[in-house]
């Protein structure tokens, strides 16, 4: 299931960027999917890499970690993500910044506990040097 959620996405992303004829959109769109990736696959390499050295990671339940905070809890399972289905996603870049819109349904274990939450998400990335970095993360529950 997860490898077909995965070529979905995929096909998504490959049309937004058709789509948009932008290649900066479709590096941030890979961006958002390497995201995605790291934190389902408890990928500590690839968070180090994606992930800004002053990171802020806030959570619709007020939880606001940092790089370390975030890549220690998700290597150690404390937030456990199983499903990240993102939708809706607009993406406006602005020079090395870009600004990342979207809805998202979360599935996941939060200490232990299963947690399935339904989203709006505000992502800031910048480009530091050659690559997009997220520097900041808020989400919301959607009502």
């Amino acid at each position: 299931m997860n490898k077909i959620l995965f070529l979905l996405l995929i096909v998504c992303i490959t049309s937004y960027a058709v789509k948009a004829q932008d290649p900066v959109n479709a590096e941030v769109m890979m961006k958002m999917l390497g995201l995605r990736n790291a934190l389902i696959d408890k990928d500590s390499v690839a968070l180090t890499k994606l992930l800004a050295n002053d990171a802020s990671y806030g959570h619709s339940n007020g939880l606001v970690q940092t790089k370390a905070q975030l890549i220690r809890d998700i290597v150690s399972r404390v937030q456990d993500y199983k499903k990240i289905e993102p939708a809706d996603m607009h993406i406006r870049v602005y020079d090395n910044v870009a600004i990342v819109n979207m809805f998202s349904f979360v599935n996941m274990n939060y200490q232990g506990k299963p947690l399935d939450l339904s989203m709006n998400v505000l992502l800031v990335w910048l480009k530091i040097g050659n690559e997009w970095k997220l520097e900041a993360r808020q989400s919301v529950v959607k009502k």
